[in-house]
């Protein structure tokens, strides 16, 4: 039999309850609102899970956690109520006991503005802004590839989102791909782990050789719509500057090609 807490067993029991009515593993903010504790005691508990062999998840791809104990013996699913660690009868299993709907997803309405970079005097003192909408589920990664594509973009760089003390504080916790001393992995941490309120900005920086800075300003959290593909860009403010200063908008390159007038005085000398 695996040996495991009742704590742990009652997580166990609300995933399986859980995969077996929706098909697919729980969001840890869903376990968190299952179990009435806070996002991070349960990225906690499913790490300790991990390491006692009892869930293996692939990192950075969200509902990939799969249970690696026997159904006969995690407890059945009963809410709030106590759950003991022993094992059930096969008449006991999840697939007969209600199991509680999941909450809708949070939706984080994230405003980002270009800070600072390798810009042209084409676009100095202009506002350049990208809204975006992402889950709560969703990760900070998954955040920066959506920057990338609504500022057009073409080639990836070290990027990294900064949560100090101010909106750029390189002292952090700041979270990135790995690759800056101290730093928390983007790839595996979802938005909602951030506990980002309306009104709240952090910085976003790109590429350390240009030092693209970005602010984004947490808009307003709300329900996330069921149909609806995240992230997605709802409104542009501005044209995207060219990630490089080499790289000219067809408009200033075309005005700078084009030959000046003679003046009709000239011409008539």
């Amino acid at each position: 039999m695996t040996d495991f807490t009742p704590t742990q067993g009652r997580y166990l029991s609300f995933i399986q309850a859980y995969i077996n009515l929706h098909g697919c593993p729980p969001a840890e903010s869903e376990i968190a609102t299952a179990m009435c504790v806070s996002p991070p005691s349960v990225n906690q508990m499913v790490k300790m899970l991990e390491k006692k062999g009892l869930v293996l998840r692939q990192p950075g791809v969200p509902r990939s956690m799969r249970l690696l104990v026997p159904e006969d013996e995690i407890p059945s699913w009963r809410g709030r109520g106590r759950t003991t660690g022993q094992s059930k009868t096969p008449q006991q299993k999840p697939r007969a006991t209600p199991v509680p709907q999941s909450p809708p997803a949070n939706l984080y309405v994230l405003s980002t503005f270009v800070m600072s970079g390798p810009i042209s005097e084409t676009f100095t003192a202009r506002v350049i802004r990208r809204d975006i909408e992402i889950r709560g589920d969703q990760t900070l990664d998954q955040l920066h590839h959506a920057i990338f594509e609504a500022l057009e973009r073409q080639n990836q760089h070290l990027y990294q989102f900064q949560f100090g003390k101010r909106s750029f504080d390189p002292d952090g916790p700041n979270y990135g791909n790995g690759q800056s001393k101290g730093e928390l992995d983007a790839s595996t941490t979802v938005i909602d782990d951030l506990q980002l309120k309306s009104g709240r900005a952090f910085g976003y920086w790109f590429d350390p050789d240009d030092n693209w800075y970005h602010q984004i300003q947490v808009e307003r959290v709300e329900e996330a719509i069921p149909t609806v593909t995240y992230p997605r860009v709802i409104r542009r403010v501005g044209k995207s500057p060219p990630q490089y200063m080499d790289t000219q908008p067809p408009a200033e390159a075309k005005k700078q090609s084009r030959p000046k007038r003679q003046s009709r005085r000239k011409r008539s000398a």
